[in-house]
């Protein structure tokens, strides 16, 4: 089991310029400005996120093809380059496709919106193709809330399956192992894992491809606020996930009531605090998975400032707790 992390935005401060870091620092600038100016310089750096894996004692890198990104404008030898650096370094690459977007269009009732989406999602394919990636993570589309209803899951579940299985089969040929993720509550649609486990198994299926299931705990989190009460011990959910669907996990936590998104593990008030996060490795460990990938994201100007010491800690505890 190897441990990696999306960096997020958890080091785009170091990406801002002396005048941006001190409107940052005395509050001219909040952190959605911080991420709008520095967020697509922190991405295209990759041998900086090499260096971070390394000093923080990590084997691997999720790049965040999402909205907006650099990656599709990378040349064939600026990527030979990052997969020499990722080998050179001993750092492995995957990289979580668009979400957001038109990429969010994946599982559109429109032809023309799923098919333009898929297309996009390619584009990503390549690249990940290019510097060697081993995995890609897929959301599976989102719905407004006027269409959230069993009719219209059926509909919907019959065109992300149909995507799954052109981007899997695209991503096979790139010698990238597809994974689906679930989504967020607020996305309406393939919150719970049995919805997505379905379309996995029906993707698999009709490609006769490897498609996996990237369960994505403090994405189920967020059904508590959005109606649907967590369980008495929530990581217990992790008992439906089957082990062969399992490759890459995500591991994060979500904060019900505050709306905190990816909270550091070592202070979060979130499912996982505690002795949760342990019970969670304990079926973690059963289900074996390739790849743990942290997702800590900073939501306030004092973890920004800490970040160091944050990932420091976070990193060490979950290796600690994970038994790595």
């Amino acid at each position: 089991m190897k441990i990696g992390r999306n960096f997020t935005n958890t080091f785009v401060f170091d990406k801002l310029t002396a005048d941006e870091q001190k409107k940052m620092l005395d509050g001219s600038y909040d952190m959605f400005s911080m991420n709008a100016l520095a967020l697509m310089r922190f991405k295209e750096d990759i041998p900086n996120q090499i260096a971070l894996a390394k000093k923080y004692g990590l084997g691997h890198i999720e790049l965040d093809c999402d909205v907006p990104n650099p990656y599709p404008d990378f040349d064939v030898q600026k990527c030979a380059q990052i997969k020499k650096s990722g080998e050179d370094n001993k750092i492995s690459f995957s990289i979580h496709l668009s979400y957001s977007n038109a990429g969010s269009s994946v599982s559109s009732l429109q032809e023309l919106d799923r098919s333009a989406a898929v297309s996009i999602q390619k584009k990503y394919l390549d690249f990940a193709s290019k510097i060697g990636a081993k995995y890609a993570t897929l959301h599976p589309g989102t719905a407004p809330f006027y269409m959230v209803s069993d009719l219209y899951l059926q509909k919907f579940s019959a065109q992300i399956v149909k995507s799954i299985v052109e981007i899997a089969e695209y991503a096979e040929t790139k010698g990238v192992k597809l994974h689906v993720e679930n989504n967020v509550a607020f996305d309406s649609i393939f919150v719970e894992p049995e919805d997505c486990i379905d379309i996995v198994r029906k993707a698999r299926e009709k490609s006769g491809k490897d498609i996996y299931f990237n369960f994505d705990i403090g994405h189920w989190f967020t059904r508590a606020d959005k109606g649907k009460p967590l369980p008495e011990v929530p990581v217990d959910v992790m008992k439906k996930i089957p082990a062969d669907l399992v490759c890459e996990i995500h591991l994060n936590d979500y904060i019900p009531g505050k709306f905190t998104f990816h909270p550091p593990l070592t202070t979060t008030e979130g499912p996982l605090k505690g002795d949760a996060l342990k019970r969670y490795a304990e079926y973690l460990v059963k289900l074996n998975p390739e790849l743990v990938l942290l997702e800590t994201a900073f939501k306030t100007l004092d973890q920004v400032k800490n970040r160091v010491e944050i990932i420091e800690k976070e990193t060490a505890y979950v290796k600690e707790v994970l038994g790595l």
